[in-house]
């Protein structure tokens, strides 16, 4: 009684379900009502705790970058410097700040599957016909559904008339659910339930009565709201790839501070308390310090790159998760399709015509078997059926057309527009007399139109095309009413079958003239005049041709993964040039009889993934995974929301998407445009080039201070930088550049290159190989002349040195602004940059030359003569970051046969 058992309710006839919740046709009584609502609890959605404020702000701090930088600035307080300990803070507090604003903007206040229940439901209880909240309802309960509800709670349909139930947010099934009573296997999946209402979901036709079988969280919203809160977050590949660097800088950081420590003591350069403070300011110099301001400013810059472009970012790491993406899993419906019938085939008078335009547009033309414009006239009388015998309108709003009512008649409105068959001006020259309605058995619809001259009226007629041709004796062809011919029967089943192999829906047209009084289904849908029909289907969106394409030219596979049908889905990836030979189609009950060994053997392989449930398409995200590959999920419906949430990155659809999509998801398309997609990968690339340039920028410099103290040390030099030097560099010389890479434009072939390798470290071999010869060339290149001037004056020999390091460091900049050699050589391309390396040049001559600040930093006035030695040196710097990139090149060519072939 506690509705476990949904399969068993959809297996059973009425009277079994009855017994089994102990109720009956008059509905429960007040007090058991009370009493099983004091057992099951409410009908309503255990609320998930909302972080608060406080909660985001503190869980920007969960970032090792971020604590090893807080470390640091606590060691520069215990030394003292609180010019530097002020100065890292508050690039702890910039990175948080900007991360804290932009999940703050994106969090959603919204219980989001609340919003989708009923607030009232029309029960029986004791008999009586009343209103009561729908939190309130218990199992055993009977509920009453007409058009315009939405159904409060999942339950056993046990009467209906013409029930037409909208299940796209559950199954994402385009097309409203037919309902009947008659009992199914025990095995039927949910998406094929048709005698059973679920919670959440929208009555757009007739009208039923119910039994309910489960309340609140054991709906099948309710097991999807209790698997969403159970999963943990995932973590982009962005932060597990930073928290791998993080541990592989603070390694090598420890190590080789305490190297120059014990190799500073064992040569006796300084003290104990003097090469400990040194030490410890090393230590504060090889961390990269203004990498996490780097990272944050380079993704806060993308995500406002990205909503220009349509993609609302709720997670900021996100923003760099799309470029790392090498599969993207798209529902269909409302995706991939308009999710907007179009009827694209028409048959009449034994001949086949084609139809233009897409969704609800009323734009189009017909095209004959020729491929020539015909005028409508030859097939008038469809056209009016199909716009007289329904009951939706479609109509213009908020920029778009709309349907109100089922899709599938839309469709019939829609191309009776497209030859200016206006249906307010055809209803008030033809008002409607009487409808027959449409009904699950003789799958047929009717309605009676006013008189001829002859004072008789006349009846149009659509159903189901081998139910319809049973009853039609007569067929209309060329204009001429001629008597029915098995030949005719047989042409038209046969285009009835062409059709729906296409994965068309199909729908028969006729017509009765002659009718006088009385009007039933015995006198308006026997002996008629057979039209013709008319084939229809959920489009592609026009830009997806072009978006397959780019993501295949990316290195991207995309799959399918719908709860619509398998001949469907198949037909619209054949067309948008998914589909190939070798391809596969799953549906969900195969998938249910494989074995995750299997599954992961075949996987690659698969095209679409069809009849799907939600923990079906959790699955499938886990086993790619497996495989090794980045997954975005896109989707709208509720149905999405578990593998939205699994997945390395969710994308919710913005106009169509459910309110429990946008919630779970990382991203949101505004414009539901499958396009957008590509858009954003690129700019996902985009910004982890950016970050790579920054990091391997900053890296290496860093390496070539640790390189020339590290010298100095084992020849037994003196030390060539002090500590405010060396913290001086890392904060501020080094670091405005570095930003203005973080703001560098895209490279030209960033859609070109297969995905990266996922389970490669961000400072692979090459890198650290790079990091380390350049290190070696600007710590040698400075010694060099730090040791080439100790004779005249230690303070000038550091001053050379310090300088030689800074503008060593411009030159690098300016060689890190592409992954390419010797690209982007034109720097003023880079505004910022250049407002970096300006700026750092400036802050370094105020402290050679400022007399204020000479004593600070240790520094002297350097001459003429001194500047072309230091530019000659440290032009190097370029030169070392250029050549370097060849090995990189190479390193990525190898690194690139991970990908898999999309296609």
């Amino acid at each position: 009684m506690t509705g476990l058992q949904t399969k068993k309710y959809c297996s059973m006839d009425f009277n079994e379900a009855i017994q089994l919740l102990d109720s009956n046709k008059n509905g429960l009584d007040g007090k058991e009502a009370l009493k099983r609502l004091g057992v099951h609890g409410q009908n309503e959605l255990i609320k998930k705790r909302k972080k608060t404020v406080l909660g985001l702000f503190i869980e920007q701090f969960a970032n090792i970058l971020i604590l090893l930088l807080v470390v640091a600035t606590l060691i520069s307080l215990a030394l003292g410097e609180l010019l530097d300990a002020v100065a890292m803070f508050s690039i702890v507090m910039l990175s948080v700040f900007l991360g804290f604003f932009q999940e703050y903007r994106a969090e959603k206040a919204m219980e989001a599957l609340e919003k989708i229940t009923a607030p009232l439901a029309k029960v029986i209880r004791g008999g009586v016909h009343k209103k009561i909240p729908s939190k309130e309802l218990v199992p055993g309960d009977i509920i009453l559904l007409e058009a315009g509800d939405i159904v409060p709670a999942d339950s056993r349909i046990f009467e209906e008339s013409n029930l037409q139930i909208d299940e796209a947010s559950l199954t994402g099934e385009s097309v409203p659910s037919v309902k009947f009573v008659q009992r199914l296997n025990e095995n039927t999946t949910v998406a094929d339930q048709d005698n059973m209402a679920f919670a959440g979901t929208i009555v757009t036709y007739g009208k039923g009565e119910a039994i309910v079988t489960a309340t609140g969280m054991n709906t099948e919203f309710g097991k999807i709201a209790s698997y969403l809160q159970q999963e943990k977050d995932t973590k982009t590949p962005l932060q597990i790839k930073f928290e791998e660097m993080t541990k592989q800088i603070g390694l090598a950081v420890i190590i080789l501070v305490l190297f120059v420590f014990i190799s500073g003591i064992f040569k006796g350069v300084l003290s104990v308390p003097q090469m400990l403070i040194f030490s410890l300011s090393l230590a504060v110099a090889a961390i990269p310090s203004s990498l996490p301001a780097i990272v944050t400013i380079s993704l806060a810059i993308g995500a406002r790159e990205l909503v220009k472009k349509k993609m609302i970012i709720r997670k900021l790491p996100a923003a760099e998760s799309l470029g790392a993406v090498t599969v993207i899993c798209s529902d269909k419906t409302g995706t991939i399709t308009k999710n907007e019938m179009t009827v694209t085939k028409i048959y009449s008078s034994h001949e086949e015509y084609s139809v233009t335009g897409t969704g609800y547009s009323p734009e189009g033309a017909f095209i004959d078997s020729h491929g020539k414009e015909v005028l409508p006239e030859k097939f008038e009388t469809l056209l009016k059926v199909g716009v007289l015998c329904n009951n939706s309108q479609v109509n213009f709003a908020d920029g778009r057309w709309i349907v109100e009512g089922d899709p599938t008649e839309g469709a019939l409105v829609v191309l009776g527009a497209k030859a200016a068959f206006e249906q307010k001006k055809l209803q008030n020259i033809h008002p409607t007399l009487k409808e027959l309605p449409f009904d699950s058995e003789r799958k047929m619809m009717s309605v009676v139109i006013g008189g001829d001259n002859n004072g008789q009226d006349m009846a149009y007629i659509k159903g189901a095309t081998d139910l319809l041709v049973k009853h039609c004796d007569r067929i209309l062809v060329d204009g001429k009413v001629m008597g029915m011919t098995p030949d005719d029967v047989k042409k038209i089943l046969a285009v009835n079958n062409k059709f729906a192999e296409n994965a068309l829906r199909v729908l028969g047209f006729a017509y009765k003239d002659g009718l006088h009084s009385k009007h039933s289904i015995e006198t308006v849908e026997r002996k008629m005049v057979f039209v013709g029909l008319a084939g229809m289907i959920d489009p592609p969106r026009d830009e997806i041709f072009d978006a397959v394409k780019a993501a295949k030219e990316a290195g991207i596979k995309t799959i399918i993964i719908t709860g619509d049908h398998a001949l469907t889905s198949k037909a619209i990836a054949q067309k948008i040039g998914l589909f190939e030979d070798g391809d596969l189609v799953l549906t969900g009950e195969d998938i249910d009889k494989m074995g995750d060994s299997e599954l992961l053997e075949k996987i690659e392989n698969v095209r679409i993934f069809a009849r799907t449930l939600p923990i079906q398409k959790s699955r499938i995200v886990d086993i790619l995974k497996k495989k090794g590959h980045v997954v975005a999920m896109t989707g709208d419906g509720v149905n999405d929301a578990p593998a939205l949430k699994k997945a390395d990155i969710g994308i919710s659809m913005g106009i169509n998407g459910t309110d429990v999509a946008k919630e779970v998801s990382k991203a949101t398309l505004a414009d539901d445009n499958f396009a957008t997609i590509v858009n954003a990968i690129s700019e996902g690339r985009n910004i982890y080039d950016k970050i790579i340039k920054s990091s391997r920028y900053l890296l290496s410099c860093n390496a070539g201070e640790i390189t020339v103290v590290f010298i100095s040390i084992i020849l037994n030099f003196p030390l060539p930088l002090i500590p405010m030097q060396i913290l001086l560099m890392n904060l501020l010389t080094d670091g405005l550049p570095a930003i203005g890479l973080g703001l560098e434009k895209s490279e030209a072939d960033v859609m070109k290159r297969k995905p990266r390798d996922p389970t490669e470290k961000p400072l692979n071999k090459n890198m650290i190989l790079l990091i380390v010869i350049f290190g070696i060339i600007m710590g040698i290149s400075s010694f060099a002349l730090f040791q080439a001037n100790l004779d005249s004056d230690l303070d000038k020999a550091r001053t050379i040195a310090f300088t030689t390091l800074v503008m060593f460091q411009m030159f690098a900049a300016v060689g890190s602004r592409s992954l390419h050699p010797f690209q982007k050589l034109n720097i003023f391309e880079n505004k910022w940059l250049v407002a970096g390396i300006a700026s750092s040049i400036a802050i370094q001559l105020a402290i050679i030359y400022l007399e204020p600040l000479q004593p600070v930093f240790k520094t002297v006035a350097l001459s003429g003569r001194d500047w072309v030695k230091i530019l000659l040196v440290s032009s190097l710097g370029f030169i070392a970051m250029e050549v370097g990139k060849f090995f990189l090149k190479n390193s990525e060519k190898t690194s690139a046969t991970f990908s898999k072939s999309p296609s």
